[in-house]
């Protein structure tokens, strides 16, 4: 089980005004204009998972000039399982998707989520594909058979 709670003391002793922007830049840049869910006891961080009662939240946006966070509400896995054969890497622990996958190292290494900063390890796997269009056909010749083989005589 992979349950990593920091330590308080690791986040400063302030406090988080927390707004829910799970639909972005749809009402603008102002987190005010987004829905209201509470403040918290600390000074949310960029790349921290803040556990409020039994949900997750990954801040996104953050206004130091007023102590808030715009945050999405994450799912996290503490006891995930690989993700094999995706078209993009996935982080097992929060099932972030990185559109950006295609510009990783092509060797195997750890990355940090994006979304969680959860350290995950990937390893790029390439598939060859081919795909044919027909451009033309072969040449036939008419042939007349002359002579019959003896097993083929009747």
């Amino acid at each position: 089980m992979f349950e990593n709670n920091l330590d308080r003391k690791e986040c400063k002793k302030m406090s988080t005004k927390l707004y829910d922007i799970s639909n972005w830049c749809r009402k603008g840049t102002e987190l005010e204009n987004y829905p209201y869910i509470g403040e918290i006891d600390i000074d949310l961080t960029l790349g921290v998972v803040a556990k409020v009662g039994d949900k997750y939240y990954t801040a996104g946006v953050l206004n130091h000039s007023n102590k808030s966070a715009g945050v999405r509400k994450i799912e996290i896995d503490f006891e995930p399982e690989d993700n094999d054969y995706e078209n993009n890497l996935t982080c097992p622990f929060c099932g972030y998707q990185d559109d950006d996958s295609w510009e990783l190292s092509d060797s195997e290494d750890d990355h940090e989520c994006s979304r969680c900063s959860a350290t995950i390890s990937y390893e790029r796997v390439v598939t060859v594909e081919y795909t044919s269009l027909p451009v033309k056909p072969p040449e036939i010749v008419n042939a007349n058979l002359i002579q019959r083989s003896g097993l083929n005589a009747k």
